[in-house]
């Protein structure tokens, strides 16, 4: 079933960037979370992407971002263009697979207790009903990963996983607000999951790329590309 039309509506639903920066950060207060702000940063990105990509493919997520959006380049806007396209093309998640399957070819950059939270994502999003089932699910291992683990690269990356996890989600659902935008938009909440999934992938695979930047900017793009 194609998920893109309401999902597209939704996205033009969106307004610019600093008004909507405004309902970006839940009510919640996560500051235990040292990788919050990457879910912040991916709310802002992603964000305005959807106010102002159509899903023509022309002009590209990354021209968006550069051109729509203001994100800093740090140089060439071309050369920036061509990395994150290349990246995102390289990490696009596979919508048929796990999340921890779509994880596998980053395996040597996690440990054995790192990589199990994709997994725990997965059972998260593949075993809720709604959006409300998944925040709680998603919020209670924020909570637990935070205890468990340390702060190493490897650490930090789940920790910024999980984080534009939960960000993610209320960008989908939450933060215009909508309320049950399951309910108010007919968007199946499989396809919801599916986009949130996509946005933890590729937070994990930007970050081992080249760090949480590249983490947050990579999320950002495939939650766009996956929910248009």
């Amino acid at each position: 079933m194609n998920y893109r039309i309401p999902l597209l509506a939704f996205g033009f639903s969106l307004i610019s960037l600093p008004a909507f920066c405004q309902n970006l950060v839940s009510s919640e207060k996560y500051s235990e979370n040292p990788m919050d702000g990457v879910g912040v940063a991916h709310n802002a990105y992603a964000g305005c992407m959807a106010a102002n990509y159509a899903s023509t493919g022309k002009p590209t997520p990354v021209e968006v971002l550069v051109y729509n959006c203001g994100i800093p380049t740090g140089g060439a806007p071309e050369e920036f263009i061509r990395k994150f396209t290349d990246m995102a093309d390289s990490t696009r998640p596979d919508p048929k697979l796990s999340l921890a399957d779509n994880m596998k070819p980053y395996r040597d950059f996690y440990n054995e207790q790192q990589f199990a939270y994709f997994g725990y994502i997965d059972k998260v999003l593949t075993g809720s009903t709604d959006a409300q089932s998944a925040d709680r699910g998603l919020k209670a291992l924020e909570d637990q990963a935070i205890k468990e683990l340390g702060r190493s690269d490897g650490d930090l990356a789940v920790l910024g996983a999980i984080s534009t996890g939960r960000h993610s989600l209320e960008l989908w659902t939450q933060d215009r607000p909508l309320g049950n935008a399951n309910a108010r938009l007919g968007i199946p909440w499989e396809a919801i999951g599916a986009v949130v999934s996509a946005d933890i992938g590729g937070f994990a695979s930007g970050t081992k790329a080249c760090g949480k930047v590249c983490g947050y900017i990579n999320a950002a793009v495939q939650s766009v590309v996956a929910a248009f």
